[in-house]
């Protein structure tokens, strides 16, 4: 009876959304791999078996009691920063990264998805024992220092999608929680030192911030991502070219199809009602968050809602952004959509914590 009772609180409309997103994702990933010459199913059951074991650990996780996670901040916090150094020494590289740890039976888990996790989890801790003094801008830079050092480690792997998405994750919430003056003071000291650390980029970097400007400069070369990008997103029109009838998708002028051009390979085979469908399922996600944060009596708990939010926006809207030209490229994932082990068990689990706090404040 407990547990059916735990089952009943549990926000079924958020577990709705977030089960016909991750459908969606192994539908293309199946469609997706119809464009082999020898048709290959692998990628789609592995996302199969990880989208079972995330879900199976979503349920696990929204029935434990995640009170403990406040007290356990600074731990967690040393914890990510040793793993974030330790990959740097002896993580294994995957396309071009060197920040993944290798798992039994073949898979490997990206740590900088578990540093978004606990960054997360260390503002909220901040941020709610500071709360009468929240517009301090000594705070501001406080929460700035913890950030900077997952930020530096996740850059030198290097992975600078992940880096941006931690530091856009702390600049979400300073521009939630602290006053526009503290925003507009952050903005100005970051496009200064962006103008510094230009030089420290590398040059493929500096090559997808450059593309990001101006990508007919070079659209066979550079530019090549985002401009087949933009005509798979076209291509497919209102109803779409059908499930494996992307042109785009299934001869391979789409690059990266399953992972960073995912909607663009959505887009393309099930048109503009399949994009309206991600934008209203996201929407609805968004919407029962927010309606929650505002019943949460928790600070702590409340920030955390609010730090995950945050997360998950700034990926949508980054990789969307990437698939239409309106931000640069850099390999970030869309939760729940693209292929990937390391993502979409994080954002499962990120789900399941959020319904153990729903579970508990209902209660």
């Amino acid at each position: 009876m407990k547990f059916i009772q735990g089952l009943k609180r549990l926000d079924w409309i958020i577990i709705g959304a977030v089960f016909f997103l991750t459908i969606l994702g192994l539908a293309i990933q199946y469609s997706l791999s119809l464009n082999q010459e020898l048709i290959n199913f692998s990628n789609f059951y592995k996302q199969l078996v990880f989208a079972s074991i995330g879900f199976i650990l979503m349920l696990l996780v929204s029935f434990l009691n995640w009170n403990f996670l406040k007290n356990s901040a600074i731990f967690l916090y040393i914890l990510m920063t040793f793993l974030l150094a330790l990959v740097l020494f002896f993580g294994q590289t995957l396309r071009g990264t060197q920040g993944w740890i290798v798992l039994p039976f073949g898979f490997s888990f990206q740590i900088a998805e578990l540093a978004k996790i606990i960054l997360v989890i260390i503002l909220a801790k901040y941020w709610s024992s500071n709360i009468c003094n929240i517009q301090n801008i000594k705070h501001v830079i406080l929460t700035g220092i913890i950030a900077v050092i997952p930020f530096g480690l996740v850059f030198l792997q290097p992975d600078l999608g992940s880096a941006l998405i931690l530091f856009g994750l702390w600049l979400g919430m300073i521009f939630i929680v602290s006053s526009p003056k503290n925003f507009i003071i952050i903005l100005i000291i970051f496009f200064l030192i962006f103008g510094v650390g230009w030089f420290q980029l590398k040059d493929y970097q500096k090559d997808r911030i450059n593309v990001f400007l101006n990508p007919q400069a070079d659209p066979l070369g550079r530019g090549y991502q985002v401009t087949q990008s933009i005509i798979a997103v076209g291509s497919g029109q209102f109803l779409g070219r059908g499930l494996g009838l992307g042109p785009q998708s299934q001869l391979k002028f789409l690059p990266e199809a399953r992972t960073d051009f995912v909607f663009a390979a959505i887009a393309e085979e099930l048109g503009m009602i399949g994009s309206f469908l991600i934008f209203g399922l996201f929407g609805v996600l968004f919407f029962r968050l927010w309606n929650m944060i505002k019943k949460i009596k928790d600070d702590f708990n409340a920030f955390l809602i609010l730090g995950f939010s945050a997360l998950f926006f700034i990926e949508i809207f980054v990789n969307i952004g990437m698939n239409i030209g309106i931000a640069p490229i850099t390999g970030i994932s869309l939760p729940f959509l693209s292929y990937g082990g390391s993502s979409l068990v994080t954002n499962l689990f990120i789900i399941g914590i959020i319904q153990s706090i729903i579970r508990r404040t209902d209660k």
